[in-house]
């Protein structure tokens, strides 16, 4: 309750600043609805039951950026003078709501993509902050078959908003989208940090209580408790048994959620370093109203952390355009126990179309402990044929083996995806 306290004051803070900080340049709003119809070959998993980190981003941005819209026409209407700034303090307040294809809603499918993944069976309770409806066993066998996607599982749903964030401001840059975005910026980074901070405390009175209150249903209970620590724990004992978890205080079930006290003093240290790193998010030009620099080349940056399979990743992302070309340059570095692995993506553009390669060493098996390497690589591409404000687009991924922010598969995979751009103007 302090952390989302916290939150809130800072981010009505953002609202009240001068709107010269906080207003976005062009005087009318546009924003794109994307609409990802079909991702194969994830979609014939479950029968669209859930859908992929990709397209639970897709959804939830389309959501925000119509929601928005209306709530700043409703607030200029109804406000007159007064609209400018009651909008964006509803929209603030809006942006925490635990609705579906809000942030809680994203952050939760992220996780589900993965169970989804391993054919897993789930349920989004986006309006309790939880995944329900899994199955102890499934839960054992999944990570005596998959420890590192187990690990990823619980790491995915910060992934998840990370990349909304991600996802947003490369709308902006490229597309000139003119929605109020700040609370989602500040919002998803303030949790995200506030939420690693939160697992690196040594009372765990909290996670106690909750686990205490809980009845003999073990469909009712999360997957994953509070997801950091988790990962952690799984991250450190790979080859250890789920079920040696121990029994849930109820007497029925495996007790799923780790307290801090139960990892190694090295994972610990570990997950405290986690949290750290993630301030890194903060260096962000976008979150203090500056969405370019530059004049006739253009240009932005931000650095960015996410926890991984085998660890974590830091990075940078350099934002470029002029008359001729466009794109995004991402040099990256890897870490698990022992080594730091390289890495880098770079993707141009143009208004129909995109592509991006990518190349990385990583852990050969995805481990913490992993003492070998393995090269692999990414290829995107997206065509995007024009037609006025509806625009149909194509786009495919191939990948080698490896851990890319978004992409659901550590293995090799091609998928294919096949959605819809509506482009709306007020």
């Amino acid at each position: 309750m302090k952390s989302l306290l916290s939150v809130f004051l800072i981010l009505t803070f953002c609202v009240i600043q001068d709107n010269a900080v906080l207003a976005q340049q062009e005087d009318s709003l546009y924003f794109t609805l994307d609409l990802p119809l079909l991702e194969f070959p994830y979609n014939l998993k479950d029968r669209y039951k859930t859908v992929s980190i990709n397209q639970a981003i897709s959804f939830s941005k389309s959501f925000y950026y119509s929601t928005h819209f209306g709530i700043e026409k409703f607030a200029n209407k109804k406000f007159k003078k007064n609209g400018p700034f009651w909008g964006k303090f509803i929209m603030t307040v809006f942006d925490f709501a635990p609705i579906p294809f809000s942030n809680t809603w994203l952050h939760e499918e992220s996780h589900r993509s993965i169970l989804t993944l391993h054919e897993i069976k789930s349920r989004n309770s986006y309006w309790s902050n939880s995944v329900t409806k899994v199955d102890d066993q499934d839960l054992v066998n999944f990570k005596s078959l998959h420890p590192s996607d187990l690990v990823r599982e619980a790491t995915a749903g910060n992934e998840g908003n990370l990349e909304f964030v991600f996802s947003i401001q490369k709308d902006v840059f490229y597309d000139k989208v003119n929605t109020w975005n700040y609370g989602l910026y500040w919002g998803n980074y303030l949790v995200n940090s506030f939420y690693l901070f939160g697992s690196t405390r040594k009372d765990s009175a909290p996670l106690v209580r909750f686990k205490n209150g809980e009845s003999t249903d073990v469909h009712a209970r999360d997957v994953n408790g509070f997801d950091p620590i988790n990962a952690t724990y799984d991250l450190f004992n790979p080859w250890e048994s789920y079920s040696e978890r121990g029994i849930h205080p109820s007497g029925v079930g495996i007790d799923r959620y780790i307290e801090f006290q139960d990892l190694s003093i090295e994972a610990q240290d570990f997950l405290k370093n986690q949290f750290f790193f993630s301030l890194l998010n903060f260096a962000d030009l976008n979150l203090f109203g500056i969405d370019e620099l530059g004049s006739k080349f253009k240009y932005n940056f931000s650095l960015r952390h996410h926890m991984t399979s085998f660890g974590y990743m830091l990075g940078a992302n350099v934002f470029f355009k002029n008359e001729k070309v466009s794109g995004l340059f991402s040099p990256k570095f890897y870490r698990n126990k022992d080594h730091s692995y390289p890495g880098a993506e770079l993707e141009l553009r143009n208004n129909w179309a995109w592509v991006k390669l990518g190349a990385w060493q990583q852990p050969a098996n995805q481990l913490y402990a992993d003492d070998q390497k393995k090269l692999g690589g990414l290829l995107e591409m997206q065509v995007t044929p024009l037609f006025n404000n509806f625009q149909p687009y194509l786009k495919i991924s191939m990948k080698s083996e490896g851990w890319v922010a978004g992409n659901l598969y550590l293995d090799k995979n091609v998928s294919l995806w096949l959605g819809l751009n509506w482009r709306i103007q007020g």
